[in-house]
């Protein structure tokens, strides 16, 4: 194996786990919102313990092979390469300084006893969560399909990135009503 093939298992083992953890701990995180809001308070914390601690190394070792193999690569300035860069710029940096700090906050309510705020910055936090979920996804659809820049598999990414919006535009259902009886 040499150091190209290693370098692309490491990329791709990497945004597996970066992008299916995020994918998995979302729809976990949405499913515990129809429930409970202690349940969905209580996953909140162990999900920004994950993100801090597993997650935002995996993503920094997702984004430094990638850029190793665009360069090894000769890719340059095609138009997947910038796209992908771009997008990878704006998750992360939503991730660290809105996602992450919105979070520590909707935490630090929880703890201090505020359940109610809580769950409403909770719900601000998972709809920007839908639109960042997303922008991963355009991210893998640019690195699997390459489009060049007047290519028609450029719109599969960019419907994923309006996707997102529209998820995040869409407002987050709290707990379901329990029936009651007569």
């Amino acid at each position: 194996m040499d150091l190209y093939a290693l370098l692309k298992l490491v990329h791709i083992a990497a945004a597996i786990t970066w992008v299916g953890g995020a994918t998995l701990m979302t729809v976990l995180f949405l499913a515990l919102m129809r429930r409970d809001d202690e349940d969905t308070l209580r996953f909140l914390s162990y999900t920004s313990l994950l993100g801090n601690r597993f997650f935002v190394p995996v993503a920094l070792i997702t984004i430094i092979a990638g850029l190793v193999l665009a360069w090894l690569g000769g890719w340059g300035l095609a138009a997947w390469t910038v796209l992908a860069a771009g997008t990878v710029a704006v998750t992360f940096t939503l991730g660290g300084a809105v996602l992450s700090p919105a979070a520590d906050r909707c935490l630090a309510l929880w703890r201090a006893g505020d359940t109610s705020a809580a769950m409403e910055l909770g719900r601000r936090v998972i709809r920007l969560t839908k639109f960042d979920l997303a922008a991963q996804w355009a991210i893998i659809a640019l690195m699997v399909l390459k489009p060049g820049w007047t290519d028609p598999l450029l719109l599969v990414p960019a419907g994923l990135v309006l996707l997102g919006v529209a998820l995040a535009l869409r407002p987050v259902a709290g707990p379901r009503p329990t029936a009651r009886p007569a």
